[in-house]
């Protein structure tokens, strides 16, 4: 036997909310366009017209109202932390890179380049081993050279 829909029922001070968030307009657009959406199903108005109106798709539709139903209006409005792999040059390598590369040169080399940079960092066991590119990106933000 199907599962019948449970309808969204929007409180007055939700109501209120979701028209300020939608008239204000300084929100992020997602949020916006969540908020329009949820006034559309407090509304009454079928799953089908609110995807058009509202301009989000089948999934994002059950999703904002499954989140709105279980959660409430906060949760339901505001993003979830994306996943990804956290940057592997922090602050203080980029620090540690920078005072090498200010630094004298090897023995042996008329210079500091990019991968003799990198053989150090990596000697001098300041971190991971990150690419040339990267060390490159690094010296360019710090407007210096390795040379």
């Amino acid at each position: 036997m199907a599962r019948l829909a449970q309808p969204v029922q929007l409180t007055a001070s939700d109501t209120s909310a979701l028209r300020a968030i939608v008239k204000k307009g300084t929100h992020k657009s997602r949020k916006i366009t969540r908020a329009r959406a949820l006034l559309l199903m407090g509304a009454g108005k079928s799953a089908s017209v609110v995807q058009v109106e509202a301009g989000i798709g089948a999934n994002q539709y059950y999703c904002l109202k499954r989140r709105y139903l279980a959660a409430g209006l906060s949760e339901a409005l505001e993003e979830r932390p994306r996943s990804g792999q956290p940057p592997k040059v922090t602050g203080a390598l980029e620090a540690k890179i920078t005072s090498l590369a200010c630094s004298a040169a090897p023995a042996g080399a008329a210079r500091w380049t990019l991968s003799l940079l990198n053989e150090r960092l990596v000697s001098l066991d300041y971190g991971p081993a990150v690419s040339n590119e990267t060390i490159r990106k690094v010296l360019k933000k710090a407007a210096s050279s390795p040379g």
